[in-house]
């Protein structure tokens, strides 16, 4: 409410009172979904969202976090811009759009304008009326990302510089046991499974700069992050806050990082414990899902769940992470359902809404009052299901292209030499176990 007091009441009831905010409310509130349309439809609407979010980043170049119903458009958000540049890059290949290059390359250029002194990229939204944010070790890998893809479809040495000036800076702070322990203005907990997605990053900057110190680095933070994994595959120390109040247990959300991040790992390293880790828990969640039919957006160590909401962003990432199954292992109950999964996050989306920042956009949670980002059309769910569907679009490609041909279709039957021969390894390599 200070907030609300600050910006102004009228436009803060302005925005809730408007009927196309009614309108989300009301069909959240009686359960209705919209009915699908082709994926394709909802991959431009999606994409013409970020778009706009990205032209109302507050006179930047960065994504605004998202559109709230209640503070409207939201600053720009470093981390989660890092990671959409390579979306954009993705997006323009696919439609040949030269204007969309240019958004992911100005992106790229905005985070190096608020890369912080010390190579780091800075926890929270930007205000760029001060550029004293605290670092953030999650958030500096996620925009390394967008650096290496950005100097890789221009050749532009900037950005390597900057990705190895964040690199660095990760390096010096990461502990001895290979996580990094660190404090950060958006967490109430100080280590996390989840920088195992900024373990990927250091991975990829190694393609461009193969120094050793990016490898090792990489390396033992894969290891510690294996060993957070139990039995049943969960993962420990993979949530936001300790508080009940908060998200105090991993969300579909942090545990998607997780598997994203040990994919990207797996792809460098050819190290079959990554795989095995990706498909013990990919599996725990496909069978809650064939069971319960939806996600809950939240599990406790024994994979209970008393949520009543879905964390939509976590949602499409896993949906993106079993169609990465599908391709590794041919099962093909990962693909029916990865598009299950899609389709249920599309349902949720608004394609004809008057108000821009409703209109192709994803929600933090579904229903919107839900615990997740309340509220808010958030950046980075719209990225994870754009990504998604772009990959179920080359899947099915695939797919058809081979049921076309006659080729049998089953696990370990499509899939590269590559690929099948380490994920036949599955097994061969067991991480320790910690207890949490």
């Amino acid at each position: 409410m200070a907030k609300a007091r600050r910006i102004g009441l009228g436009p803060v009831c302005a925005r809730m009172l408007h009927p196309s905010s009614s309108y989300v409310f009301l069909r959240d509130r009686l359960g209705y979904k919209s009915r699908t349309r082709d994926s394709q439809r909802h991959l431009n609407e999606t994409m013409a969202w970020l778009a706009r979010a990205q032209d109302r980043a507050h006179g930047t170049a960065g994504v605004s976090a998202g559109y709230s119903l209640v503070y409207g458009w939201l600053p720009p958000y470093p981390e989660t811009t890092g990671y959409i540049i390579p979306t954009f890059f993705e997006y323009a290949g696919l439609t040949g759009d030269e204007e969309l290059v240019g958004r992911g390359i100005r992106m790229a250029d905005w985070e190096i304008e608020v890369q912080l002194p010390t190579g780091a990229v800075q926890a929270g939204l930007y205000d760029k009326t001060s550029r004293a944010g605290q670092p953030a070790v999650f958030n500096t890998g996620q925009v390394i990302l967008g650096w290496c893809r950005a100097f890789d479809e221009t050749k532009d040495t900037r950005y390597l510089e900057a990705a190895v000036r964040g690199a660095n800076w990760l390096v010096s702070v990461q502990k001895s046991d290979g996580a990094w322990w660190h404090q950060s203005q958006e967490t109430e907990t100080d280590v996390h499974a989840y920088d195992v997605r900024t373990a990927w990053s250091l991975l990829e900057l190694h393609k461009f700069v193969p120094e050793a110190k990016y490898h090792l680095a990489a390396r033992a933070n894969v290891s510690w992050t294996l060993s957070q994994q139990q039995e049943n595959g969960w993962f420990c120390n993979n949530a936001f806050f300790t508080s009940k109040q908060k998200w105090n247990m991993p969300l579909t959300h942090t545990i998607a990082y997780v598997l994203e991040g040990l994919l990207g790992a797996w792809e460098h390293l050819k190290d079959s414990r990554c795989l095995e880790a990706v498909m013990k828990t990919g599996e725990r969640l496909l069978r809650i899902y064939e069971l319960r039919k939806r996600l809950p957006g939240e599990f406790d160590s024994n994979w209970k769940s008393t949520a009543t909401y879905e964390c939509l962003p976590g949602s499409a990432q896993l949906a993106g992470v079993w169609l990465r199954i599908y391709n590794i292992s041919g099962d093909t109950r990962y693909l029916s359902a990865a598009l299950k999964l899609n389709d249920s996050v599309k349902s949720t989306q608004f394609l004809h809404s008057l108000r821009p920042g409703i209109r192709g956009g994803v929600k933090g949670s579904h229903p919107i009052y839900g615990k997740y980002s309340p509220l808010t059309f958030v950046n980075w769910g719209a990225m994870f299901l754009a990504d998604s569907l772009m990959l179920e679009h080359k899947v099915m490609s695939d797919f058809e292209q081979a049921v076309r041909k006659g080729e049998r279709i089953g696990p370990n039957l499509r899939h590269d030499d590559q690929a099948g021969q380490s994920y036949g390894k599955i097994g061969s390599g067991v991480p320790p176990r910690s207890a949490c």
